[in-house]
Protein backbone atom coordinates (compact mmCIF):
# COMPACT_ATOMS: atom_id res chain seq x y z
CA UNK A 1 0.00 0.00 0.00
CA UNK A 2 1.45 3.67 -0.74
CA UNK A 3 2.71 5.87 2.41
CA UNK A 4 -0.14 7.21 4.11
CA UNK A 5 1.24 10.44 4.98
CA UNK A 6 2.55 11.35 1.38
CA UNK A 7 -1.99 11.14 0.19
CA UNK A 8 -4.57 13.09 1.25
CA UNK A 9 -7.74 12.16 3.07
CA UNK A 10 -9.93 14.69 1.08
CA UNK A 11 -9.10 13.82 -2.13
CA UNK A 12 -8.71 10.04 -1.89
CA UNK A 13 -12.55 10.50 -0.41
CA UNK A 14 -13.57 12.83 -3.15
CA UNK A 15 -12.03 9.70 -5.84
CA UNK A 16 -13.30 6.76 -4.12
CA UNK A 17 -16.45 8.45 -4.03
CA UNK A 18 -16.30 8.88 -7.64
CA UNK A 19 -20.09 9.42 -9.17
CA UNK A 20 -21.85 8.35 -6.09
CA UNK A 21 -24.36 10.61 -4.69
CA UNK A 22 -23.93 12.77 -1.40
CA UNK A 23 -27.22 11.69 -0.13
CA UNK A 24 -26.37 8.05 -1.04
CA UNK A 25 -22.64 7.92 0.56
CA UNK A 26 -24.21 9.79 3.89
CA UNK A 27 -27.26 7.22 3.93
CA UNK A 28 -24.17 4.22 3.43
CA UNK A 29 -21.98 6.09 6.58
CA UNK A 30 -25.10 7.16 8.83
CA UNK A 31 -23.47 10.87 8.66
CA UNK A 32 -24.63 14.47 7.02
CA UNK A 33 -23.99 15.72 3.81
CA UNK A 34 -22.53 18.65 4.88
CA UNK A 35 -20.04 16.62 6.40
CA UNK A 36 -18.97 14.37 4.07
CA UNK A 37 -18.28 17.82 1.87
CA UNK A 38 -16.70 19.68 4.61
CA UNK A 39 -14.13 16.70 4.34
CA UNK A 40 -13.89 16.67 0.45
CA UNK A 41 -13.12 20.82 0.60
CA UNK A 42 -10.46 20.31 3.81
CA UNK A 43 -12.35 22.57 5.76
CA UNK A 44 -13.07 20.11 8.25
CA UNK A 45 -9.91 17.25 10.02
CA UNK A 46 -11.51 13.56 9.64
CA UNK A 47 -12.44 12.26 12.92
CA UNK A 48 -11.52 8.38 13.79
CA UNK A 49 -15.11 7.33 13.34
CA UNK A 50 -16.24 9.18 10.30
CA UNK A 51 -13.45 8.47 8.58
CA UNK A 52 -13.81 3.82 9.59
CA UNK A 53 -18.04 4.50 8.46
CA UNK A 54 -16.92 6.25 5.66
CA UNK A 55 -13.85 3.70 4.72
CA UNK A 56 -16.62 0.67 5.23
CA UNK A 57 -19.06 2.89 3.00
CA UNK A 58 -16.94 2.81 0.11
CA UNK A 59 -15.06 -0.40 0.48
CA UNK A 60 -11.75 1.49 1.02
CA UNK A 61 -9.84 -1.65 2.87
CA UNK A 62 -8.69 0.48 5.43
CA UNK A 63 -6.72 3.23 3.53
CA UNK A 64 -8.94 6.13 4.83
CA UNK A 65 -8.62 5.29 8.16
CA UNK A 66 -4.98 5.40 7.42
CA UNK A 67 -4.73 8.76 5.58
CA UNK A 68 -6.99 10.37 7.96
CA UNK A 69 -4.92 9.42 11.16
CA UNK A 70 -1.77 10.46 9.20
CA UNK A 71 -3.78 14.08 8.79
CA UNK A 72 -4.44 14.23 13.01
CA UNK A 73 -1.00 13.39 13.43
CA UNK A 74 0.83 16.10 11.47
CA UNK A 75 -2.11 18.17 12.86
CA UNK A 76 -1.37 18.18 16.15
CA UNK A 77 2.62 18.28 15.83
CA UNK A 78 2.05 21.37 13.97
CA UNK A 79 -0.37 22.90 16.41
CA UNK A 80 2.04 21.48 19.04
CA UNK A 81 5.33 22.90 17.92
CA UNK A 82 4.07 25.74 16.08
CA UNK A 83 6.03 28.71 18.07
CA UNK A 84 3.77 32.04 17.00
CA UNK A 85 0.37 30.22 16.06
CA UNK A 86 -2.60 31.65 16.28
CA UNK A 87 -3.42 29.59 19.59
CA UNK A 88 -0.26 31.35 21.11
CA UNK A 89 -1.07 34.57 20.39
CA UNK A 90 -4.43 33.89 21.49
CA UNK A 91 -3.25 32.73 24.90
CA UNK A 92 -0.84 35.48 25.52
CA UNK A 93 -3.57 37.62 24.95
CA UNK A 94 -5.92 35.64 27.70
CA UNK A 95 -3.16 36.10 30.06
CA UNK A 96 -2.74 39.68 29.32
CA UNK A 97 -6.29 40.11 30.61
CA UNK A 98 -5.86 37.99 33.65
CA UNK A 99 -3.05 39.66 34.28
CA UNK A 100 -4.37 43.69 34.08
CA UNK A 101 -7.85 43.80 32.73
CA UNK A 102 -9.76 40.60 34.95
CA UNK A 103 -8.57 39.31 37.77
CA UNK A 104 -8.78 41.10 41.33
CA UNK A 105 -6.87 38.60 43.22
CA UNK A 106 -4.70 35.39 42.98
CA UNK A 107 -6.57 32.92 40.32
CA UNK A 108 -5.11 29.74 41.91
CA UNK A 109 -7.25 26.52 41.34
CA UNK A 110 -10.05 25.45 43.89
CA UNK A 111 -9.23 22.13 45.36
CA UNK A 112 -11.76 19.68 46.57
CA UNK A 113 -11.72 16.54 49.33
CA UNK A 114 -14.13 14.55 47.98
CA UNK A 115 -13.37 11.57 45.99
CA UNK A 116 -14.66 10.17 42.97
CA UNK A 117 -14.41 6.54 42.12
CA UNK A 118 -14.47 5.53 38.30
CA UNK A 119 -15.27 1.78 39.10
CA UNK A 120 -12.10 0.69 37.46
CA UNK A 121 -8.93 -0.31 38.44
CA UNK A 122 -5.63 1.70 37.09
CA UNK A 123 -3.98 -1.24 37.36
CA UNK A 124 -6.19 -3.61 35.27
CA UNK A 125 -7.89 -1.68 33.15
CA UNK A 126 -7.01 -0.74 29.06
CA UNK A 127 -6.12 2.72 27.94
CA UNK A 128 -9.72 2.59 26.17
CA UNK A 129 -11.46 1.60 29.55
CA UNK A 130 -10.34 4.43 31.66
CA UNK A 131 -10.90 6.92 28.65
CA UNK A 132 -14.61 5.28 28.41
CA UNK A 133 -15.57 5.49 32.15
CA UNK A 134 -13.49 9.66 32.22
CA UNK A 135 -16.19 10.23 29.33
CA UNK A 136 -19.26 8.51 31.42
CA UNK A 137 -18.27 10.31 34.24
CA UNK A 138 -17.51 13.65 32.67
CA UNK A 139 -21.25 12.86 31.13
CA UNK A 140 -22.86 12.53 34.27
CA UNK A 141 -21.45 15.04 35.52
CA UNK A 142 -22.91 17.53 33.25
CA UNK A 143 -26.12 15.73 33.37
CA UNK A 144 -26.49 16.11 37.13
CA UNK A 145 -25.36 19.82 36.82
CA UNK A 146 -28.08 20.68 34.36
CA UNK A 147 -30.55 18.94 36.87
CA UNK A 148 -29.70 20.19 40.13
CA UNK A 149 -27.07 22.87 39.51
CA UNK A 150 -23.14 23.25 39.98
CA UNK A 151 -22.60 23.08 43.96
CA UNK A 152 -24.45 19.37 43.70
CA UNK A 153 -21.17 18.35 41.79
CA UNK A 154 -18.82 20.63 42.38
CA UNK A 155 -16.33 18.85 44.52
CA UNK A 156 -16.65 15.74 41.95
CA UNK A 157 -16.10 17.26 39.27
CA UNK A 158 -12.70 18.93 40.34
CA UNK A 159 -11.69 15.67 41.89
CA UNK A 160 -12.16 13.92 38.72
CA UNK A 161 -10.36 16.59 36.59
CA UNK A 162 -8.04 16.28 39.40
CA UNK A 163 -7.34 12.70 38.48
CA UNK A 164 -7.22 13.17 34.61
CA UNK A 165 -3.83 15.38 35.13
CA UNK A 166 -2.80 13.09 37.03
CA UNK A 167 -3.59 10.59 34.76
CA UNK A 168 -1.84 12.75 31.75
CA UNK A 169 1.15 13.43 33.94
CA UNK A 170 2.03 9.50 33.81
CA UNK A 171 0.92 9.27 30.24
CA UNK A 172 3.70 7.22 28.38
CA UNK A 173 3.82 7.78 25.22
CA UNK A 174 3.00 11.35 22.84
CA UNK A 175 -0.08 9.58 21.41
CA UNK A 176 -1.91 8.79 24.82
CA UNK A 177 -0.50 12.26 26.28
CA UNK A 178 -2.57 13.78 23.20
CA UNK A 179 -5.42 11.64 23.90
CA UNK A 180 -5.67 12.63 27.62
CA UNK A 181 -4.97 16.28 26.78
CA UNK A 182 -8.45 16.16 24.80
CA UNK A 183 -10.18 14.93 27.82
CA UNK A 184 -8.13 17.60 30.50
CA UNK A 185 -9.49 20.42 27.87
CA UNK A 186 -13.28 18.69 28.25
CA UNK A 187 -12.94 17.95 32.51
CA UNK A 188 -10.65 21.64 32.85
CA UNK A 189 -13.65 23.68 30.72
CA UNK A 190 -16.57 22.20 32.65
CA UNK A 191 -15.40 22.59 36.04
CA UNK A 192 -14.56 25.94 34.90
CA UNK A 193 -18.08 26.69 34.09
CA UNK A 194 -18.98 25.59 37.46
CA UNK A 195 -16.96 27.74 38.98
CA UNK A 196 -18.19 30.75 37.31
CA UNK A 197 -21.88 29.82 37.77
CA UNK A 198 -20.80 29.35 41.42
CA UNK A 199 -19.76 32.80 41.88
CA UNK A 200 -16.07 32.85 41.13
CA UNK A 201 -15.20 34.20 38.16
CA UNK A 202 -11.79 34.99 39.00
CA UNK A 203 -10.85 31.18 39.44
CA UNK A 204 -13.31 30.25 36.09
CA UNK A 205 -10.68 31.95 34.20
CA UNK A 206 -7.64 30.37 35.68
CA UNK A 207 -9.42 26.87 34.98
CA UNK A 208 -10.37 27.93 31.22
CA UNK A 209 -7.15 29.28 30.52
CA UNK A 210 -5.52 25.87 31.77
CA UNK A 211 -7.83 23.91 29.70
CA UNK A 212 -7.19 26.05 26.52
CA UNK A 213 -3.25 24.85 26.57
CA UNK A 214 -4.17 21.32 27.13
CA UNK A 215 -6.98 21.90 23.71
CA UNK A 216 -3.83 22.98 21.76
CA UNK A 217 -1.56 20.25 23.05
CA UNK A 218 -4.15 17.84 21.95
CA UNK A 219 -4.41 19.51 18.94
CA UNK A 220 -8.31 19.89 19.14
CA UNK A 221 -8.96 23.58 17.63
CA UNK A 222 -12.74 23.19 18.22
CA UNK A 223 -12.11 23.07 21.95
CA UNK A 224 -9.75 25.48 22.19
CA UNK A 225 -11.74 28.29 20.16
CA UNK A 226 -14.88 26.70 22.94
CA UNK A 227 -12.85 27.69 25.73
CA UNK A 228 -11.39 30.69 24.78
CA UNK A 229 -15.00 32.10 23.80
CA UNK A 230 -16.22 30.87 27.44
CA UNK A 231 -13.63 33.01 28.42
CA UNK A 232 -14.71 36.12 26.04
CA UNK A 233 -18.34 35.60 27.72
CA UNK A 234 -17.00 36.11 31.37
CA UNK A 235 -15.41 38.95 30.37
CA UNK A 236 -18.63 39.95 28.56
CA UNK A 237 -20.70 39.58 32.08
CA UNK A 238 -18.06 41.27 34.19
CA UNK A 239 -18.56 44.68 31.85
CA UNK A 240 -15.14 44.56 29.68
CA UNK A 241 -17.24 44.23 26.38
CA UNK A 242 -14.21 45.43 24.31
CA UNK A 243 -11.75 42.90 25.63
CA UNK A 244 -14.49 40.20 25.16
CA UNK A 245 -15.19 41.14 21.92
CA UNK A 246 -11.55 40.61 20.86
CA UNK A 247 -11.14 37.42 22.20
CA UNK A 248 -14.19 36.45 20.96
CA UNK A 249 -12.87 37.77 17.21
CA UNK A 250 -9.96 35.56 17.56
CA UNK A 251 -11.98 32.53 18.86
CA UNK A 252 -13.55 32.75 15.26
CA UNK A 253 -10.42 33.42 13.45
CA UNK A 254 -8.85 30.44 14.85
CA UNK A 255 -12.07 28.32 13.88
CA UNK A 256 -11.92 29.44 10.53
CA UNK A 257 -13.87 27.42 8.66
CA UNK A 258 -12.32 23.91 10.52
CA UNK A 259 -13.74 23.99 13.93
CA UNK A 260 -17.28 22.31 14.28
CA UNK A 261 -20.36 24.01 13.13
CA UNK A 262 -21.59 23.90 15.98
CA UNK A 263 -18.45 25.92 17.76
CA UNK A 264 -18.85 28.64 15.31
CA UNK A 265 -22.26 28.57 16.02
CA UNK A 266 -22.01 29.29 19.36
CA UNK A 267 -18.76 31.67 18.91
CA UNK A 268 -21.29 33.98 16.57
CA UNK A 269 -24.14 34.28 19.28
CA UNK A 270 -21.62 35.32 21.94
CA UNK A 271 -20.23 37.59 19.55
CA UNK A 272 -23.72 38.90 18.50
CA UNK A 273 -23.90 39.37 22.29
CA UNK A 274 -21.29 41.85 22.35
CA UNK A 275 -21.91 44.05 19.47
CA UNK A 276 -25.23 44.34 21.22
CA UNK A 277 -23.44 45.12 24.58
CA UNK A 278 -21.29 47.65 22.25
CA UNK A 279 -24.68 49.16 20.58
CA UNK A 280 -23.45 47.95 17.08
CA UNK A 281 -27.15 46.56 15.92
CA UNK A 282 -25.40 45.61 12.39
CA UNK A 283 -22.99 43.79 13.66
CA UNK A 284 -24.88 42.16 15.88
CA UNK A 285 -27.64 41.14 13.59
CA UNK A 286 -24.81 39.71 11.07
CA UNK A 287 -23.45 37.68 13.86
CA UNK A 288 -27.04 36.34 14.61
CA UNK A 289 -27.80 35.42 10.86
CA UNK A 290 -24.36 33.59 10.79
CA UNK A 291 -24.84 31.52 13.99
CA UNK A 292 -28.48 30.38 12.76
CA UNK A 293 -26.92 29.49 9.39
CA UNK A 294 -24.53 27.41 10.91
CA UNK A 295 -27.20 25.46 13.40
CA UNK A 296 -28.21 23.85 10.27
CA UNK A 297 -25.07 22.21 9.97
CA UNK A 298 -24.28 21.31 13.55
CA UNK A 299 -26.46 17.92 14.20
CA UNK A 300 -23.50 16.16 12.15
CA UNK A 301 -23.10 13.17 14.31
CA UNK A 302 -19.86 14.65 15.35
CA UNK A 303 -21.39 17.37 17.51
CA UNK A 304 -18.29 17.38 20.64
CA UNK A 305 -20.37 16.64 23.81
CA UNK A 306 -19.42 20.24 25.32
CA UNK A 307 -21.04 22.03 22.55
CA UNK A 308 -24.04 19.20 22.96
CA UNK A 309 -26.71 21.54 24.54
CA UNK A 310 -26.45 23.73 21.07
CA UNK A 311 -30.11 23.67 19.89
CA UNK A 312 -32.79 26.41 18.20
CA UNK A 313 -33.68 27.51 22.13
CA UNK A 314 -30.15 27.64 23.05
CA UNK A 315 -30.02 30.22 19.76
CA UNK A 316 -33.03 31.74 20.88
CA UNK A 317 -31.64 32.72 24.21
CA UNK A 318 -28.53 34.29 22.88
CA UNK A 319 -30.92 36.28 20.22
CA UNK A 320 -33.12 37.65 23.00
CA UNK A 321 -29.69 38.54 25.37
CA UNK A 322 -28.46 40.29 22.30
CA UNK A 323 -32.11 42.25 21.40
CA UNK A 324 -32.07 43.09 25.44
CA UNK A 325 -29.47 45.11 24.97
CA UNK A 326 -29.82 46.89 21.66
CA UNK A 327 -33.44 47.94 22.52
CA UNK A 328 -32.08 49.83 25.00
CA UNK A 329 -31.15 52.61 22.12
CA UNK A 330 -33.66 50.97 19.39
CA UNK A 331 -36.92 49.72 21.14
CA UNK A 332 -37.70 48.29 18.11
CA UNK A 333 -35.58 45.54 18.62
CA UNK A 334 -38.23 44.16 22.02
CA UNK A 335 -40.69 42.71 19.10
CA UNK A 336 -37.97 40.81 18.02
CA UNK A 337 -36.33 39.50 21.40
CA UNK A 338 -39.77 38.58 22.39
CA UNK A 339 -40.49 36.07 19.56
CA UNK A 340 -36.94 34.54 19.95
CA UNK A 341 -37.25 34.07 23.65
CA UNK A 342 -40.89 33.08 24.05
CA UNK A 343 -40.02 30.64 21.35
CA UNK A 344 -37.06 29.34 23.27
CA UNK A 345 -38.86 28.86 26.26
CA UNK A 346 -41.64 26.39 24.22
CA UNK A 347 -38.16 24.72 23.21
CA UNK A 348 -36.41 24.35 25.95
CA UNK A 349 -35.45 20.72 27.29
CA UNK A 350 -36.92 19.45 30.53
CA UNK A 351 -33.70 18.27 31.40
CA UNK A 352 -31.63 21.82 31.36
CA UNK A 353 -33.20 23.10 34.39
CA UNK A 354 -30.45 25.70 35.71
CA UNK A 355 -30.19 27.04 32.12
CA UNK A 356 -33.57 27.75 32.18
CA UNK A 357 -33.43 30.50 34.52
CA UNK A 358 -31.00 33.03 32.14
CA UNK A 359 -33.18 32.74 29.29
CA UNK A 360 -36.42 33.03 31.85
CA UNK A 361 -34.17 36.32 33.22
CA UNK A 362 -33.50 37.51 29.83
CA UNK A 363 -37.42 37.25 29.04
CA UNK A 364 -38.85 39.46 32.36
CA UNK A 365 -36.58 41.91 30.72
CA UNK A 366 -38.04 42.02 27.39
CA UNK A 367 -41.71 42.27 29.09
CA UNK A 368 -40.49 44.89 31.34
CA UNK A 369 -39.28 47.23 29.17
CA UNK A 370 -42.81 46.68 26.64
CA UNK A 371 -44.60 46.95 30.45
CA UNK A 372 -45.96 44.15 31.18
CA UNK A 373 -45.31 43.97 34.67
CA UNK A 374 -47.53 41.39 35.92
CA UNK A 375 -45.65 38.93 33.10
CA UNK A 376 -42.61 40.13 33.92
CA UNK A 377 -42.91 39.53 37.17
CA UNK A 378 -43.87 36.36 36.92
CA UNK A 379 -40.81 35.65 34.55
CA UNK A 380 -38.18 36.94 37.47
CA UNK A 381 -39.54 35.56 40.06
CA UNK A 382 -39.55 31.38 38.47
CA UNK A 383 -36.08 32.56 37.71
CA UNK A 384 -35.00 33.87 40.94
CA UNK A 385 -36.55 30.33 42.64
CA UNK A 386 -34.80 27.84 39.72
CA UNK A 387 -31.49 30.14 40.83
CA UNK A 388 -31.86 29.84 44.09
CA UNK A 389 -32.69 25.92 43.90
CA UNK A 390 -29.90 25.25 41.72
CA UNK A 391 -26.73 27.40 44.00
CA UNK A 392 -26.35 29.41 40.67
CA UNK A 393 -25.03 32.47 41.88
CA UNK A 394 -24.34 33.76 38.44
CA UNK A 395 -28.06 33.20 37.44
CA UNK A 396 -29.44 34.36 40.97
CA UNK A 397 -27.61 37.99 40.90
CA UNK A 398 -29.26 38.26 37.12
CA UNK A 399 -32.60 37.20 38.10
CA UNK A 400 -32.95 40.01 40.99
CA UNK A 401 -31.77 42.04 38.49
CA UNK A 402 -34.86 41.72 36.33
CA UNK A 403 -36.93 40.72 39.11
CA UNK A 404 -36.14 44.59 40.16
CA UNK A 405 -36.76 46.03 37.06
CA UNK A 406 -40.05 44.32 36.83
CA UNK A 407 -41.17 45.82 40.09
CA UNK A 408 -40.23 49.53 39.48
Amino acid sequence: MPDSSKQDFAAELRRLRGEMALRELARRACCSKSLICDLEHRRRPPKPQIARALDNALGAGGKLVLLAEAQRQRSSEETATAPRSAVDDLLREWDDVLRRDFLKKSAGAVGAAAITNLGISATTATSQELMDAHHALRAAHGRLDNLRGAATVYAQAVEHHRQVLTWHAAAHTGVERQQIAALAADTGGFVGFLTYDLGMAENAAAYYRDAAGHARYAGDLSSCANLIGQMSRILGDQGHSRRALDLADGALRLSGTKAHPAVRSWLYAVRAYHHACLDDARAAQGDLNRSWALLERADDGEKPPYIGYLSAAELGKWTGHAMVRLSRTTPSFLATGKTALDEARAAWPAAIVRGSAEMLTASAHIYAARGDRDEAADLASRSVAIATATGSARNLRAALTAQAQAAA
